[in-house]
């Protein structure tokens, strides 16, 4: 039974190291064994299967992402709700550029599961953590405060406008990211378009 031991992180760790390398395909759990030094059965009794790794470590790849942005400082004070939201989409975008790895992971993660995912708790867990809770998460109730305040356009869906602007950041920084010297050698631009998309999607919203 797996019980979140240092074996586990040392799993995770390097199965994610692996897979930035050679590609989720590439993940062989007999090779996985053999560079921890441990067995395959040894191995199975944390994770029940490769999708299982893959599972956490997309959750532990996002949870890095939005760890950054997740609460602003005590200390920080905002003129209206745009401003708090502003800086809660800034923070996220430069979360993205930083955290090469994880972009990479979830990138692969989401070409590797284009129809359903591996069926486990794993999958249960993640599909429970990736449910955004409305009544706490900051980045929505800086968004709906905007809308209060006038600093914010309305929209009958602010969800919707949130999602779209969290998920296009990811799937921008996605393709650029990983290959970031690719495109400044390519088109002369690299970090600056997931800065120019989050400020497009902040002009987009504002009132």
């Amino acid at each position: 039974m797996r019980d979140g031991s240092a074996t586990e992180e040392k799993i995770l760790k390097l199965a994610k190291k692996m897979i930035i390398k050679d590609g989720i395909a590439n993940l062989d759990m007999k090779v996985l064994a053999g560079k921890i030094g441990c067995s395959r059965s040894t191995l199975y009794r944390h994770f029940s299967s490769k999708g299982d790794i893959m599972i956490k470590l997309v959750e532990e790849s996002l949870q890095i992402i939005t760890a950054s942005s997740r609460n602003a400082p005590k200390d920080m004070k905002f003129e209206n709700g745009f401003e708090e939201f502003s800086w809660y989409i800034n923070e996220r975008a430069k979360a993205l550029i930083k955290e090469v790895d994880s972009v990479t992971f979830i990138r692969d993660f989401d070409c590797l599961y284009t129809n359903t995912y591996p069926q486990s708790k794993e999958v249960e867990g993640f599909q429970d953590f990736i449910q955004i809770d409305t009544k706490s998460d900051p980045m929505i109730q800086s968004f709906i405060k905007g809308m209060e305040d006038g600093s914010i356009r309305q929209f009958d869906d602010p969800i919707l406008q949130i999602m779209t602007i969290s998920n296009g950041l990811l799937g921008l920084a996605e393709r650029v990211i990983p290959r970031v010297s690719f495109y400044i050698k390519e088109q002369g631009y690299g970090e600056e378009f997931i800065l120019n998309q989050a400020k497009l999607y902040l002009d987009s919203v504002k009132a």
